[in-house]
């Protein structure tokens, strides 16, 4: 999950379902209904490549508030893919001002993001912690 930690910033659902489909072409953006749509406005599916054996897709659910994106993934490398990409096109705070994001639930402890976080990075931080926390 993405946050916004205090300050202004919100992230902006029409703007995420305007520039998904010039990365995944297939991306559509669904309305959220019943008792989820009181937290949700919508759910904005990024799918993955049709073929066996290719990556699966991501679902993100933006909260109505635009404080935060739940994000569902079928691989750590899509999931980073796409946190990288939302943080660029957001151009979230960085993490030293108000309103900065955080990501949630990726590590043991939250990890401040900025516009420039790229995939490859989020993976490298992850696979560090997983390999420290196992080797204990």
């Amino acid at each position: 999950m993405l946050a916004v930690n205090g300050g202004r910033f919100r992230f902006d659902a029409a703007l995420l379902a305007d520039l998904a489909p010039h990365v995944w072409p297939d991306a559509v953006q669904v309305r959220a209904q019943g008792q989820v749509a009181d937290v949700l406005g919508s759910y904005l599916h990024l799918p993955g490549l049709h073929r066996p054996g290719g990556p699966r897709g991501c679902v993100l659910g933006l909260h109505r508030s635009g404080e935060a994106i739940g994000i569902s993934s079928g691989s750590a490398q899509t999931a980073a893919d796409v946190i990288a990409w939302i943080c660029a096109v957001s151009k979230v705070p960085l993490p030293h001002e108000a309103g900065h994001v955080l990501l949630i639930d990726w590590m043991p402890d939250p990890l401040a993001m900025s516009p420039n976080t790229n995939a490859e990075e989020l993976l490298r931080m992850r696979a560090m912690l997983r390999s420290s926390f196992f080797s204990q």
